[in-house]
């Protein structure tokens, strides 16, 4: 089973900040495209990954451009395997710059999406007037909007979509439930309810950081895997891997096992469009 990994993070700490990597030991360090490599190279038997998209690693605004553009110079130079192959850079829509800047990131052909990362912030930030204002700016752009966030933001983010109708969103991570804690409740009538907005997609990715290590994944993701399949349906989840934030917990290999357990019981049409297609038609890669 062959993948397209819609969610790895690299961090060049000569170049960029991490500051909220500052207190996380495991990722207060460089991970590079060829650490990327090493760890996609043991994926198990049966899997394998083609390509990669760089997602924003959350650096300061000042950096946010410099990081989508250095970045996207590494995809064109590209020869290795899994490619890289586009961007998801990062981008704050409660700027005033908001405009200036989406006008900058759609003449580089790399940058294929923006992202903010909502859970750091306070919970109103994204029903300000002036958010989805810029955000429906992205309305035949191209160019997609990642949400990163905690479960109980969901709802405010529904309400968020239906103001975009236009605006093509991802929700990463399936919206980060408290896989660890067993917690379905309210993360399940929530989801249900957002994937009912026909204009987001549901990113498989980032559950292993929330999972319970000393257990195995796989029964712990199961539930809430089945719970997302069936609000979104294949054609509407694609796969990422949040490397190397998945490193708190396990690693890429044991992700990925995971992720070919639950896909087994699919048809092969169903495991291709998680695995492939549905990344290729939301971020524009075929």
């Amino acid at each position: 089973m062959e993948f397209i990994d819609t969610h790895v993070h690299l961090f060049y700490p000569e170049h960029f900040s991490y500051e909220w990597c500052a207190e996380v030991p495991v990722l207060n360090r460089a991970f590079r495209l060829e650490d990327y490599r090493a760890a996609a190279a043991k994926a198990p038997a049966g899997t394998r990954i083609q390509s990669m998209i760089f997602m924003e690693a959350d650096v300061p605004a000042v950096q946010q451009e410099a990081e989508a553009a250095f970045f996207s110079q590494l995809a064109g130079e590209d020869r290795g395997v899994p490619s890289l192959t586009a961007v998801i850079a990062s981008a704050w829509p409660e700027s005033a710059d908001f405009s200036a800047q989406l006008a900058r990131y759609s003449r580089d052909p790399r940058v294929r999406g923006l992202r903010r990362v909502l859970h750091p912030m306070p919970d109103d930030l994204s029903q300000s007037p002036r958010f989805a204002e810029n955000l429906r700016r992205l309305a035949g752009s191209g160019l997609t909007f990642d949400l990163c966030l905690r479960p109980h933001l969901i709802p405010a983010v529904t309400g968020l979509m239906a103001r975009c109708p236009a605006t093509q969103f991802v929700l990463d991570h399936c919206g980060v439930p408290n896989i660890a804690g067993g917690e379905l409740d309210p993360w399940r009538t929530d989801l249900r309810q957002l994937a009912a907005q026909p204009n987001v997609t549901c990113k498989f990715s980032g559950l292993a950081s929330v999972c319970d290590p000393a257990r195995p994944m796989t029964p712990q993701v199961r539930p809430y895997f089945e719970h997302c399949l069936e609000c979104f349906g294949p054609d509407r989840i694609m796969w990422g891997s949040d490397w190397p934030v998945c490193n708190l917990t396990f690693d890429l290999a044991t992700w990925l096992q995971t992720t070919a357990e639950l896909l087994g019981g699919l048809s092969g049409p169903e495991r291709a469009a998680i695995a492939i297609g549905t990344a290729q038609r939301i971020y524009r890669l075929a």
